[in-house]
């Protein structure tokens, strides 16, 4: 069976899915790393402040993230998340 062939369409559409998709994982390890600094945690502790998991800390993890976004000089800027 050959592979099946995309019209450009359906290729652009697939683009921006992953574009988006590795986009939000970016955003998402960045808040993460931002937790651990701020919080001397490992990735999985800091992942579920971000999550809401670790009971009223994701109001701290909300605050860091919110500080690091309004540092950002824009949304272009690499410190600005925009997912939370």
């Amino acid at each position: 069976m050959s592979p099946q062939r995309l019209d450009e369409a359906a290729c652009t559409a697939a683009a921006r899915l992953l574009s988006a998709s590795i986009a939000k994982r970016a955003a998402i390890g960045e808040a993460v790393g931002i937790v651990q600094s701020t919080r001397g945690c490992d990735a999985a502790e800091a992942l579920r402040v971000l999550s809401g998991g670790s009971g009223g800390d994701s109001a701290e993890a909300a605050r860091v993230v919110a500080a690091a976004d309004a540092s950002a000089e824009s949304p272009a800027d690499p410190d600005y998340g925009g997912w939370a």
